[in-house]
């Protein structure tokens, strides 16, 4: 899923400080009752709460927990049984039969269907939906030409109002309800990443007729988010407060948790001041803080770092000048100081990477290119079509101006190329919400900014074929097509043999090296601070929002 490195903090005022008493205020008279709530600061309030149209983690987030797929990782992130107990495919791996478990029902103890989750599949496919993560389901027949209808790019794009030829793409989706307990999904061919598809959040089966009845903005009424997860949505407050309870229809049993608050607090001093206080169990800090934090002889036993499933760069807008010439991201490439950055500018925070895929992840390569080196760096940069820095143009670096933290490292970007490439960088501010819109169109991607990718799922499809091809999620807005790249994944993508398939993925990853769309820069660690209370955890490298949330929602526990 799509990350901004610079989601860590946000500006403290008055009234932000007035909405974090009130959150910690109802937090408090919980936690004095005797029930078991955990309470989890979150930095950045979702912009949707849609299954269908989700993508960012703090989204993601609230989903999990109230919902789930058909699939779910393992402590060891390997692909598990959750609502379906299994699934088979063909002998090629093109059709996938999922079975789901006997007598699952909603948190409103309604029938969970497979229908349910056929509906799940098609509104993710359905050109009105246009979620951020349909084309994760494109290897469904028909399910990109279900999306791409009414698209200008079709080759025969028909008009919104045409219900026979919106009727006939609809049931030529490849996905059928066999009966109340089978969902039969055909593929446009083999897939043997699927199953761990089929736990992503697309997945999750809203209510279609809650869906429908709400309209565009059914999701902000918790009453509509009827799920089948361990937990279920009780309260919303925007910008404050999330809180759940324990579901005790879920067919695994009840989770040792009572509920669960999401408590909102931007500013990471701020939240900082309500974990000292007692008043959340778990907080995601700013690297700012980690020193303050170390030097703490409480707080410093209550810091947990483990390393997580992401990767960041610098991404260029290959359709811009002077990012179009390969030699000026070379220079950039060989100038980008990975190691202090990590080391002093975010005092830890990160771990230098010099390709896309991480360390520990199938698909990755090892290798020095682009490695800090400033002579190098000049050198790329005289051999450019330009010349040398005085011939370039303006260059501007979009950053979050919502995060006080993320200016100074900003900052320190221009500086480092201004010393390494003699080139001035303009800084440009862009609030998170306009920058997340910028990433996604064409038209108005920045010419340079910082964006991440966390891993939906452990395979390399999911990093390289969803990303970097020519279709790509990252790809199409920053304008990066290498056909070589695209044939090479589409092979480790059909190949069922997991030793025959990742020499696929491991060539590609060199070609995109080569093409270096991006200066590839670091992975960020997982950081939270955890009170003693907290128990029965799992630490995974798929966390994002706090330990455990994808693995231990229902061993996660605290005692007070």
């Amino acid at each position: 899923m799509p990350q901004s490195s610079s989601a860590r903090s946000r500006t403290v005022s008055v009234i932000l400080a007035a909405m974090v008493l009130l959150a910690t205020l109802v937090s408090q008279v919980t936690a004095q009752d005797g029930s078991k709530i955990l309470r989890v600061h979150q930095l950045t309030y979702p912009e949707t709460i849609d299954p269908q149209k989700s993508s960012f983690s703090s989204e993601v987030a609230f989903l999990v927990a109230n919902y789930e797929g058909l699939t779910r990782p393992d402590s060891d992130l390997r692909t598990s049984p959750a609502a379906a107990e299994r699934w088979e495919s063909n002998a090629d791996g093109s059709v996938w039969t999922f079975t789901l478990r006997e007598g699952l029902t909603y948190s409103d103890g309604s029938p969970l269907t497979a229908d349910r989750f056929r509906f799940a599949v098609e509104r993710t496919c359905n050109p009105n939906t246009a979620g951020d993560y349909q084309y994760v389901l494109f290897d469904i027949a028909g399910c990109a030409e279900f999306a791409g209808l009414y698209a200008s790019a079709a080759a025969t794009p028909v008009s919104p109002d045409d219900a026979a030829a919106f009727e006939t793409a609809r049931a030529a989706l490849g996905v059928r309800a066999l009966d109340d307990r089978t969902l039969e999904i055909t593929l446009n061919g083999p897939a043997p990443y699927f199953p761990a598809i089929a736990g992503l959040w697309v997945f999750f089966p809203a209510k279609q007729e809650l869906v429908e009845a709400g309209g565009d903005a059914w999701w902000t009424d918790p009453a509509n988010h009827v799920g089948n997860g361990p937990f279920q949505v009780t309260g919303m407050e925007e910008e404050q407060l999330v809180t759940f309870e324990a579901n005790e229809r879920y067919w695994a049993g009840q989770p040792a948790l009572d509920g669960i608050e999401y408590v909102y607090v931007p500013d990471g001093s701020v939240a900082l001041e309500a974990y000292r206080a007692g008043d959340l169990d778990i907080v995601n800090p700013d690297p700012s803080q980690y020193p303050v934090i170390e030097s703490d002889p409480v707080l410093s036993q209550e810091l947990v770092r483990y390393p997580g499933t992401n990767s960041f760069m610098y991404t260029f807008n290959l359709q811009m000048e002077p990012f179009t010439d390969l030699k000026v991201r070379e220079a950039f490439a060989y100038g980008f100081d990975r190691q202090t950055f990590c080391d002093v500018i975010v005092n830890g925070d990160c771990v230098p990477v010099l390709s896309w895929v991480p360390p520990g992840v199938p698909g990755a390569i090892e290798t020095d290119a682009y490695a800090f080196d400033p002579e190098r760096a000049r050198q790329a940069l005289a051999e450019s079509s330009y010349g040398g820095p005085e011939n370039l143009p303006e260059i501007t670096y979009s950053f979050d101006s919502t995060i006080p933290d993320e200016r100074a490292r900003a900052e320190w970007i221009a500086s480092s190329y201004r010393e390494v490439l003699g080139i001035e960088i303009t800084l440009e501010p862009v609030d998170i919400q306009t920058l997340i819109a910028r990433w996604s169109d064409p038209e108005n991607y920045p010419q340079l900014s910082n964006l991440g990718w966390i891993q939906d799922y452990p395979d390399p499809q999911n990093w390289l074929s969803l990303i970097w091809s020519c279709e790509g999620i990252f790809a199409v807005p920053a304008g990066y097509c290498n056909e070589e790249f695209d044939a090479l994944v589409a092979q480790g993508d059909r190949e069922l043999d997991p030793e025959i398939r990742l020499p696929f993925y491991e060539q590609a990853s060199e070609i995109l090296l080569a093409d270096l769309p991006a200066v590839f820069a670091y992975s960020q660690a997982n950081v939270f601070l955890i009170k003693p209370e907290v128990t029965g955890y799992d630490t995974s490298p798929l966390d994002i929002e706090f330990p455990g949330q994808f693995t231990s929602l229902m061993t996660i526990d605290v005692e007070r």
